[in-house]
């Protein structure tokens, strides 16, 4: 019985395990992936997951990246996901491999459309049929947002969560039992790591929240917005470790302070007929032919749209109108500029820095996957058929038009996509009508229409953001690794700029190598990145600063300047050159120049006559002028800590090629020290005559407070669970 009744309760998960494996069937049958291009899931996140993962394996939580540009503080950048609980079964991984990175991203689209079943079945607001809760689920979790952004897991992992803390915040409104609940389930949409994503899903469950506080009663209400404002702040302070050190990164990144391209990825009105089939534009970014940024649409699927028009006309009003009011204000938040809303909002903290508003959009399709499934729970009651009529007509009217929209694209295979598209929709409109009608009456219906909106999705989203997977055994960049492997020492390896569409940095990244680049983040720290592209060509005296001794360059390509020389010719595609002016990683200076601010620091180093072996300039630090000599032992080198033992005749400065930053603390025979900005942005530490060891080490304070919160979040969380034992019996009767 017991067995029984738990294969009972695994049905749903098991089918929604199977939808998404169907939807996915081109990348386990056909050896696809998730897409490089239009997404930062290869080239931003894998090569970090792998370094985390690396670091993992060895017994340390990794906080600081030592591979990409002149250090990155990961902990501090929610994008890469260190607190993101769904990140943490790949970091058992080391290297992280593909096959995994897939199933992760798939597992979120699972979770999503749980999510949604869990609410509309359970939730005291819907409480729907499983027909209908099921149609709801598959709309929402292979809707044109999740499809959109394979290549954004932290954005899908946002949408995804969206679902359960609604579910949760019903149940915390009512039992004081479930507010730690509703407070986990909104801190893991929140450590999903997309600010955008984030913003948007607050907002939605904000007003969720006091939609249904008073719609009890204003007697009940304020029971009800005490327990929320409580799980609200218990939500918050266990997101702090990781958004702390997040507020501490965003003034110092290229987000805060390079200001937005007006207009930049909005939702265009233009793009009404990617409802009817979001082929009609094309879905990825090698078939888009809008005239604007391609941006998703929100689409999920004709049929799901025609159930919710159904859904949006039901009754009780007062529950549609929720669906309605958010509804509209998604959209008008999405059309960015072009519309009222955003214009009004973009002055105010958070708004200021989430300019990407057609991403708002995926709150419309979240309320018309609710609406489908109130429509289908409608069609559950007794036939509509006026509704079917309506639908029946609509298919008629896109069938005769199809020719003439899609005249519109630019070349003859869009024309194709196109139509296929629009024809396909039409069919399953008036598929979905007829089904429509018996429904209520007929099993065999109902799994029809369940199976008509499955079959619909996967075939306008199975191949839309996925590509063909290249062969790992044909890597052309496989001598020049083993080359570059063939070297033991302590360097970085750079990627010429005319190179980078050759062999890209985030490559090298995940086979190990640390490089002078970043990978394209927007919160890349700003400094660092106009430090480096401010150096006019690689032959210069500041390029020595990096620890740069091999250099990707096209085939063929020139030396970038004196001291630099071909060594490799043995690749297809590119040469590697050897950079015979590269300084170690670190070293001593006995000659500093005290300086006040960062531009007069750079008028020294990217001087022709700089010496960077011999002279550093040190902000608002001391001045040396000596002539010794010494040695350096390093001892250890990883995410958080760097060791190194010195011998010195005379006082000298230890220079690190690595960015200082917030958190970083030196000691010198375990005595505290000061860390100095020296060549502008890296580490300097002043080391007495004599022998010493010299550590440095990485831990914010902004983490040590967001640890604090998590801490007592956590005792809260303990009391209330077990001042409220009682509760127990009822919550079991309930789900029952």
């Amino acid at each position: 019985m017991v067995i029984a009744k738990l294969l009972r309760k695994a049905r749903i998960p098991v089918f929604l395990a199977g939808a998404t494996l169907l939807f996915f069937w081109p990348v386990w049958v056909a050896g696809y992936r998730f897409p490089i291009g239009g997404g930062d899931l290869w080239g931003q996140i894998h090569p970090v997951w792998s370094y985390v993962a690396h670091w993992l394996r060895h017994g340390i939580i990794p906080l600081w990246h030592t591979g990409m540009m002149a250090g990155d503080p990961i902990v501090a950048e929610g994008q890469y996901g260190l607190f993101n609980p769904l990140n943490w079964p790949l970091f058992l991984l080391s290297p992280v491999p593909a096959w995994a990175v897939s199933l992760r991203g798939m597992a979120t689209l699972w979770l999503a459309g749980l999510g949604m079943y869990g609410y509309l079945r359970h939730s005291p607001v819907w409480r729907l049929r499983q027909p209908a809760a099921l149609i709801g689920a598959l709309a929402y979790m292979f809707g044109d947002p999740f499809v959109a952004h394979l290549g954004h897991p932290q954005f899908n992992d946002a949408m995804a969560w969206l679902p359960w803390p609604l579910w949760a915040l019903d149940n915390a409104m009512r039992r004081k039992r479930a507010i730690p609940l509703a407070a986990l389930a909104l801190a893991c949409l929140a450590l999903s790591g997309h600010g955008q994503a984030t913003l948007y899903g607050v907002l939605t469950i904000a007003g969720y929240a006091l939609w249904q506080a008073f719609a009890g009663g204003w007697q009940r209400s304020p029971r009800r917005m005490g327990r929320l404002a409580l799980a609200g702040l218990l939500a918050v302070a266990m997101t702090m470790p990781a958004m702390l050190p997040g507020f501490e990164r965003l003034p110092y990144t290229e987000r805060a302070n390079v200001p937005p391209t007006p207009g930049e990825y909005e939702f265009h009105l233009d793009m009404w007929r990617d409802f009817i089939t979001p082929l009609f534009h094309g879905r990825n970014h090698r078939t888009f032919w809008g005239a604007w940024q391609r941006v998703e649409t929100g689409s999920v699927g004709i049929v799901a749209l025609g159930l919710a028009l159904l859904g949006l006309l039901a009754r009780p009003r007062w529950r549609t109108a929720f669906l309605w009011a958010v509804g509209i204000l998604a959209v008008l938040l999405a059309l960015g500029t072009q519309g009222p809303l955003y214009p009004m909002l973009s002055s105010l903290p958070l708004f200021d820095a989430t300019w990407k508003t057609g991403r708002a959009i995926y709150v419309l399709s979240f309320v018309l996957a609710i609406a489908a499934a109130e429509g289908t729970e409608r069609l559950l009651r007794r036939p509509r058929y006026v509704w079917s009529v309506g639908m029946l007509s609509a298919a008629v009217w896109i069938a005769l038009r199809a020719p003439a929209w899609a005249a519109f694209a630019p070349d003859a295979a869009a024309v194709a996509r196109a139509l296929v598209g629009l024809y396909v929709a039409a069919v399953a409109l008036a598929g979905g009508a007829l089904l429509g009608l018996g429904v209520g009456r007929n099993r065999l219906c109902r799994v029809a229409l369940l199976a008509l909106v499955l079959v619909e999705l996967v075939f306008t989203g199975a191949f839309a953001d996925v590509e063909p997977a290249p062969d790992a055994a044909e890597n052309p960049h496989r001598a020049a690794l083993a080359y570059l492997q063939a070297d033991e020492g302590w360097f970085r390896v750079d990627v010429d700029g005319a190179a980078r569409g050759l062999w890209s940095p985030s490559g090298l990244m995940a086979s190990g190598f640390d490089v002078p680049l970043g990978t394209g983040n927007p919160m890349e720290i700003l400094a660092y990145n106009q430090f480096y592209w401010g150096i006019p060509y690689k032959g210069m005296p500041a390029y020595q600063l990096l620890g740069v001794k091999y250099i990707i360059v096209p085939k063929g390509a020139q030396p970038g300047g004196d001291g630099i020389w071909p060594v490799f010719f043995e690749d297809a595609l590119v040469d590697i050159h050897l950079n015979t002016n590269a300084l170690q990683r670190v070293w001593l200076i006995y000659h500093t120049v005290p300086v006040e601010t960062l531009e007069a620091a750079y008028a020294h180093i990217y001087a022709a006559d700089f010496e960077p072996a011999l002279t550093a300039t040190v902000l608002q630090g001391p001045l040396l002028d000596t002539s010794g000599t010494g040695r350096i032992e390093v001892l250890a080198y990883g995410p958080n800590r760097a060791a190194f033992y010195v011998e010195t005749s005379e006082p000298a400065l230890l220079v690190l090629s690595d960015l200082l930053y917030p958190g970083w603390r030196a000691t010198v025979d375990g005595q505290a020290v000061p860390l100095y900005a020296t060549n502008g942005l890296f580490r300097g530490v002043v080391v007495p005559a004599g022998a010493h060891r010299v550590e440095m080490r990485f831990f914010p304070q902004s983490l040590r407070w967001g640890l604090g919160l998590l801490g007592m979040a956590s005792l809260v969380i303990g009391w209330i669970l077990t001042t409220n034992l009682h509760e127990f019996p009822r919550m079991k009767k309930a789900a029952s």
